[in-house]
Order: C-alpha cells, then sequence, then structure tokens
C-alpha cells in the first residue's frame, strides 16, 4: 500500500513538472537556483557611505536612489554613524548577507576594509567605489568625484580666491588612511611646489587629523592659528573640517585674515559667506557622484562594462565618462561657490 501511494505521489510529481516546463524551463530542476548576485534580474545595489549622518553622504545617498529609481532599480543606502573602520566593515559584512547585484563603498579605510570587499567580489557581487577609494584588488571601477590633480588645483584657486596675495597653508585631512585626502594633500604640496600659478603659497609640512569630527576641527583649527600666526588659509578636503575651520576663524575674530577655502557643503557655509569669513570654497554636486557610481554600478551588472581602461559609461542628464587608469572613472565636474552663486545650490 505503502508503495503503491509513493508511486502515484512520483508520478504526480512527473506530471506537474512536465507542465511547468511548457511554460518555464527548468521550473522543477533539481540544480539550486542561481545565486542573487549572478541572477540577470537581480536589481538591487547597496550604497555604503563612510557613515551616515553627514549630509554629504546623505545627499549623495539620495542622488544614488534616485538614480536607481530611473533606472528600474532597488537601490539602499545602508550604514552606520559610527565612523570607524570596524563599523563599515561590519556593514559590508551584513550586506554581503542580502546578496545584492553590486555594492557601492566610500571606502572610510583603504587597507581595512579591502579584504571584505574581496569577500563580497568572491561571491559575485559587482564592487564599486565611489568617494573615497580602497586597493585597485577589491573593486572594479572607482569613480572619483574629481580627479586628483583637478581636486587640488580647485582648492588652491579657492584659496587664491580668498585673497590673491597668497600666504601660508596648513592642511587638515581626515585620516592618513583615507586615499582621496592623503592624495589631495600630495597633490597640493606638489603644485605650490612647483607651478609657478601657485608660487605665492607655502605650507605647513605636517599635516593634522580631525577624523571627520567637527568638534577636533575646531580644535585643530584654533591651535594652528595661534602656532602660526601668519597662517593665511586653513585647507581641507573634509566637508565638515571646512566649516569647522570656518568657525574656529569666525570665532577667534580673524575675518579677513584667515580662510578656510577647501571642500564643504553650500548649506553649511552659506552663513560665513554672507558674512565675509569666507570669499569662497568649492565641492562638486554629491547627488551627481551617486547618480553616476549607481550608472556605473548597474551596468557592471549588465556586462554593458567590464572596468577596462577607455570604456565609456554615460549618465542621462550628466554626461558621459571614460573609464581610465587602474578603473578610475573621474567625474570632473568641480564648483567653486561665492556670494554671487551659493544660493543657487540647496545642498
Amino acid at each position: 500500500m505503502l508503495k503503491s501511494i509513493v508511486q502515484r505521489g512520483k508520478i504526480a510529481l512527473g506530471v506537474v513538472c512536465a507542465l511547468a516546463m511548457l511554460g518555464s524551463v527548468g521550473a522543477c530542476s533539481s540544480s539550486a537556483p542561481q545565486g542573487a548576485s549572478g541572477s540577470s534580474d537581480n536589481k538591487k545595489i547597496l550604497v555604503i557611505p563612510k557613515y551616515t549622518g553627514l549630509k554629504y553622504f546623505d545627499v549623495s545617498g539620495d542622488g544614488a536612489k534616485e538614480e536607481g529609481k530611473k533606472l528600474g532599480l532597488d537601490v539602499q543606502y545602508i550604514g552606520t554613524q559610527d565612523a570607524t573602520a570596524n563599523a563599515q566593515i561590519q556593514t559590508i559584512t551584513n550586506a554581503i548577507a542580502q546578496k545584492p547585484a553590486a555594492m557601492v563603498v566610500s571606502a572610510i579605510d583603504e587597507n581595512a576594509v579591502t579584504p571584505i570587499l574581496k569577500k563580497a567580489q568572491s561571491q559575485g557581487i559587482k564592487v564599486v567605489t565611489y568617494d573615497a577609494d580602497a586597493d585597485s584588488s577589491a573593486r572594479t571601477v572607482f569613480v572619483n568625484q574629481l580627479s586628483y590633480e583637478l581636486a587640488a588645483r580647485t582648492m588652491l584657486d579657492s584659496a587664491l580666491k580668498n585673497d590673491p596675495n597668497g600666504g601660508l597653508v596648513a592642511f587638515i585631512s581626515a585620516s592618513p588612511s583615507a586615499t582621496n585626502h592623503r592624495k589631495h594633500v600630495e597633490w597640493m604640496k606638489k603644485l605650490i611646489d612647483s607651478d609657478a600659478k601657485y608660487s605665492k603659497l607655502k605650507y605647513v609640512d605636517t599635516v593634522q587629523y580631525s577624523q571627520d569630527d567637527a568638534t577636533k576641527s575646531e580644535e585643530i583649527s584654533r591651535n594652528l592659528m595661534q602656532a602660526h600666526p601668519d597662517l593665511k588659509f586653513i585647507i581641507s578636503s573634509s566637508v565638515p573640517t571646512t566649516a569647522a575651520a570656518a568657525n574656529a576663524i569666525e570665532n577667534a575674530g580673524k575675518q579677513g585674515q584667515v580662510y578656510a577655502p577647501g571642500f564643504s557643503m553650500p548649506s553649511s557655509m552659506s552663513h560665513f559667506v554672507e558674512d565675509g569669513t569666507i570669499k569662497a570654497f568649492c565641492l562638486w554636486d554629491p547627488a551627481q557622484l551617486g547618480a553616476v557610481s549607481v550608472a556605473v554600478a548597474d551596468q557592471l551588472v549588465q556586462g554593458k562594462i567590464t572596468g577596462k581602461k577607455g570604456e565609456k559609461v554615460k549618465v542621462d542628464g550628466i554626461g558621459e565618462f571614460t573609464i581610465g587608469d587602474k578603473g578610475e572613472l573621474n567625474v570632473d565636474k568641480p564648483l567653486t561657490f561665492t556670494k554671487d552663486n551659493i544660493s543657487q545650490y540647496k545642498f
């Protein structure tokens, strides 16, 4: 009797599979389903900033999600407000378990996150970095807001807009392991040393580190002004640091004597521009950066690009970009903000 029931069950299962195959080949296949990261219909892309809660990253996340909507993707912006490598590594570990098609990551520490990004790659997840790079072996494409040289020139040009007579520059970076900050300072020093355009500038050789912390940045700025009475510029590519430096200048009554012409958000700097503490500072559109990064990730997933030098990525409404050496794609759309134009920008 039991044998008869089993036989009838096998026959019924065979009929179901046969019928299912008419609508979907392989519907009753005994093989495991294709992993999420290898599935052509996987639309999930996870955007992971260095940390959340900073408006710069949150705006770039909004740009990423908006581009995702245009492309029919499931783009999620995830992370923690803990600005440490360990916290980001845990976020990426949790993200891998979700089996997305791709990750878009701003590396808080280029070396620390490399192993976990390689793990993501080994599971078929496409890895794109943006804003701050990891080791090139741990991602396919790095979407750089500005080439390192252009970023350096943009900040130095902004300094000279504040005071064409030049003067002494001090640098504040987030950390020694933040690739973009380190490269920006290296290029600024190189340009001051070698380019006649910047011959009126000189610099304090020692770089200070703020960990992107506004309170620490303001303290460092005060100390720099006290240690160097002839200081003219405090330059940082850290968004919170530039605003904190401007606040320190204002509180010290140093308006017109010291300037903070680095990278920051218009929403953080408008007060300082309006009252004359800062005449010019710079950045790019973070929402565009997020959008380009998601578009690159999507084209990698679709197989339209592989990250090779010379490949082009077109992003509707933003532009066409070419992948360069070591998979680096430079958006290269710098913005300089002054009293004449700052009201036009809402981020």
